[in-house]
């Protein structure tokens, strides 16, 4: 069955292609300048012995890092408002500010559904495809033990991590939170009444998030003492992490659009983080490689078919 096509702005209404590219970047650049706009975020020479990961630069960074969302959201409401999208659609007037907020955050994805069933698969159903990219070492994890409700393996040490270090808040919660926030939730929308196809927009905000992590090799480079050496390494760490970056971002990307819902982006986030990379040897196995690719492949559509979480589409039909 078809899903109605659910949009809470005008049906007429269109954002500047060329404004929105330059929205896209702005809040890209915005998101990393922040990092290194405040001496007290800032690590090197001037701040002799801080590392990103010392608990003053990881406060100081998540403060900045919060401003710059409350940014991204003003600023996503403000170029719908100047284009004219908060319009009633009975009376066209104007929203009020709640309607407008409100409206602003649906399209950022930032609501979850009252129906149990499509609240559970908003939470879990897309959770359970991005753990078909990690079999290998959750598979490891098993043979360990160390899965949920296996023997060496502690609710309390892990959510402890999450939610009582700086460092565990930061890699599981506040980062993978305010990275989709700002990456996914804000850019997606305008590049999407902007009429950009959905391919470029798949393919699009990735590469800018992918780019916003450039700046890691900078940081590696101070933080080793600024050798060739650790020039050489930090380049090569930040064309990886450029690439894996804008496969998985393309990934978050297609189920943000398919899901219309901030949460299943954030939370696969978080499970890459808390996982790392999947490394798999699928040299030594070319057939489990097609095996899990199909597999994977076999499952992207079904698992995240609009109609999985909600009774209308907002990005997707």
């Amino acid at each position: 069955m078809a899903l109605t096509r659910f949009s809470p702005l005008p049906p007429n209404f269109k954002i500047d292609t060329y404004l929105a590219i330059f929205g896209c970047i702005s809040f890209s650049l915005i998101y990393v300048g922040a990092l290194y706009i405040s001496k007290k975020t800032r690590i090197g020479t001037e701040n002799p012995g801080l590392t990103k990961d010392h608990p003053e630069v990881i406060i100081q960074r998540i403060k900045v890092t919060a401003a710059t969302c409350i940014i991204s959201y003003t600023s996503v409401l403000t170029i719908i408002n100047l284009g004219g999208g908060f319009k009633n659609v009975d009376d066209n007037e104007d929203m009020d500010l709640f309607t407008k907020i409100k409206t602003t955050s649906i399209l950022l994805g930032l609501w979850l559904p009252f129906n149990l069933y499509y609240l559970f698969n908003v939470l879990f159903v897309p959770l359970l495809l991005t753990m078909i990219l990690f079999l290998g070492p959750l598979y490891v994890r098993y043979l360990d033990q160390e899965l949920p409700f296996q023997e060496r393996f502690s609710f309390i040490s892990e959510f402890g991590y999450a939610f009582t270090t700086l460092k565990g808040f930061r890699n599981l919660i506040f980062a993978p939170f305010t990275e989709e926030f700002v990456f996914r939730s804000c850019m997606v929308p305008l590049l999407y009444y902007a009429k950009v196809n959905y391919q470029s927009i798949i393919w699009l905000t990735p590469l800018v998030f992918a780019f916003a992590h450039i700046h890691h090799a900078w940081e590696y480079y101070v933080g080793n003492g600024r050798t060739f050496i650790a020039a050489k390494q930090g380049i090569l760490n930040s064309a990886f992490q450029f690439a894996y970056t804008t496969i998985f971002g393309c990934f978050a990307t297609f189920v943000f659009m398919r899901t219309g819902n901030f949460f299943p982006p954030f939370i696969i986030h978080s499970f890459g983080n808390y996982q790392g990379f999947p490394i798999v040897n699928f040299a030594a196995y070319p057939k489990k490689q097609r095996s899990w690719l199909l597999g994977f492949g076999s499952l992207l559509f079904p698992m995240t078919s609009p109609g999985l979480y909600g009774e209308t589409t907002l990005y997707w039909g």
